[in-house]
């Protein structure tokens, strides 16, 4: 039983987000500036606060608890999942997140708008919720399983304590709230995680890890291909590159990335993080890797599922005073990624939805008050969502898809070329490849198609279909070479940044 160190960890979190919500409403002198700023940050993150908001909000569960079994499952191949991200978010810096901000966007469904239609806004829209809502019922089980590790209180109430612990931190600040912290919690997780790794290694001979390779090669029929960074041929061109290019794609072009993106203070700001958010992102992944992998191989934790098993073996090893630094640690990065995948759909709903088809005049401070309204009901939703987690896995799997065609849209509009009606047909045909091959499996199988990898048919289907569609239709320019642009007040705004070299 850990409680003591819950308290301590809880009682942190309260203070630090009481603190810098006070503090954020201090600075903004006005009350127009305090909800003017609650999406978007008023437009004002510098280059490590926007860096340590991407990272951090795509380095919750899925580097943590996600990594630590899945690293059990696949060994050393789930590597590329964790790199996907790292890819994602250097390449973005530079092309679709500095372009999004460019068009002062606040929702990936403005993006839509202004490329093509609403229609299509609209169906891009309704992903980012799912995909939003589903990442954040991750990080809600995330928590809920850590701290009931650590107390022996039942799931569901350690889930309940992660939901309002995590509706806090982002319900009063918004997006500046989260930044702030997070400039913060970059630290503490750096810490916990390195600390965990040198305790780890205290515990084994030599202090490195050779006792932990040679179990994993002494056992191959049990771990085929564990120790090897692709997993053999077959199982990379099955499992290692489809884990990489779904996360891709998601996080390229993804409302909880573009929000954070759009909050910059300028493009060159922005760029500059391509240097250090992926291998910041990518070297907590390969440490929780390393510990998770060294847990299964203890033979007093060996009664413990895959799922279970690290987390037992850290409270059980570590030192009291360690773990309190190591539970912030955890906190910190679910906490900033549940924050950033809620905040999203949030937003979404609010400016996609409500403010272009109902609330046409709505005000920022309405904006704001609806924003809140949903981040709860998302919290709701999201808590209600952790309960049942494993049915959620194939819909996860089914919503990341929807992304892989939204950033050939993205970019084809941008630069090549606009034709709505091929932009609708790429998404809905992604939408009924994959809805055929992750609930009809039979009928997959008998098309001899069903070990061929989700992510490899949605890349092929939306690009054969754009690339065809764009080259036999007439269609709009591309948005960045159109009058539409040039005569934007975004483009004069890019102009203006990039006279004294912010763009």
């Amino acid at each position: 039983m850990k409680i003591g160190v819950i308290i301590v960890v809880i009682l942190y979190e309260a203070i630090s987000i009481g603190l810098v919500s006070w503090l954020i409403r201090r600075k903004r002198k006005t009350q127009a500036q305090q909800e003017e700023g609650f999406a978007l940050g008023g437009r004002s993150l510098g280059t490590w606060a926007v860096g340590t908001t991407i990272c951090l909000t795509l380095l919750g569960s899925g580097h943590l608890t996600g990594t630590w079994e899945g690293c059990l499952t696949l060994g050393e191949t789930q590597i590329w999942h964790v790199m996907a991200n790292g890819f994602a978010m250097a390449l973005g810096a530079v092309t679709m997140y500095c372009w999004a901000r460019r068009m002062r966007i606040t929702t990936t469904g403005e993006i839509a708008t202004t490329l093509y239609c609403k229609e299509l806004a609209v169906l891009i829209a309704a992903v980012n919720i799912a995909v939003g809502w589903a990442v954040t019922s991750f990080e809600t089980q995330a928590l809920g399983i850590i701290i009931s590790s650590m107390t022996g209180f039942p799931l569901k109430l350690t889930v309940l304590i992660g939901s309002v612990v995590g509706l806090c931190y982002i319900i009063f600040g918004g997006t500046k709230q989260v930044a702030m912290l997070n400039q913060i919690n970059i630290i503490i997780l750096y810490v916990g995680m390195f600390g965990a790794l040198f305790f780890v290694l205290k515990t084994l001979p030599g202090f490195n890890f050779d006792t932990v390779q040679a179990y994993y090669a002494a056992r191959p029929r049990m771990y085929p291909n564990f120790l090897k960074f692709t997993g053999g041929e077959h199982h990379f061109l099955q499992v290692g590159i489809p884990i990489l290019i779904a996360p891709f794609f998601a996080h390229c072009c993804g409302q909880q990335t573009i929000q954070t993106a759009a909050s910059a203070k300028s493009e060159k700001a922005l760029k500059r993080i391509a240097w250090f958010v992926g291998p910041m992102n990518v070297i907590i992944g390969a440490i929780s890797i390393c510990i998770a992998m060294t847990a299964r191989t203890m033979p007093q934790f060996a009664s413990y599922s895959n799922k279970l098993v690290t987390t037992q073996m850290l409270i059980t090893m570590l030192p009291s005073w360690f773990i309190a630094i190591l539970f912030a640690a955890f906190a910190a990065a679910l906490l900033s990624s549940y924050g950033g995948f809620l905040i999203g759909p949030a937003t979404v709903i609010t400016v996609d939805f409500l403010k272009e088809f109902y609330i046409k005049d709505m005000t920022d401070k309405q904006e704001t008050h609806y924003i809140r309204v949903f981040i709860g009901v998302g919290g709701v939703v999201t808590f209600c969502m952790a309960q049942t987690l494993p049915t959620i896995v194939n819909m996860f799997t089914w919503i990341y898809s929807f992304m892989i065609p939204v950033f050939f849209l993205f970019v084809f509009g941008l630069w090549w070329k606009r034709n709505n009606k091929v932009g609708i047909l790429a998404f809905v045909a992604s939408w009924i490849m994959a809805t055929l091959w992750t609930f009809f499996p039979n009928m997959t199988k008998a098309l001899h198609m069903g070990n061929v990898h989700i992510s490899y048919i949605i890349v092929a289907i939306s690009l054969l279909i754009l690339v065809i569609g764009n080259l036999v239709t007439e269609g709009r320019p591309a948005y960045f070479k159109s009058e539409e642009w040039h005569n934007s007040e975004a483009y004069k705004i890019y102009l203006q940044e990039k006279a004294v070299g912010n763009a």
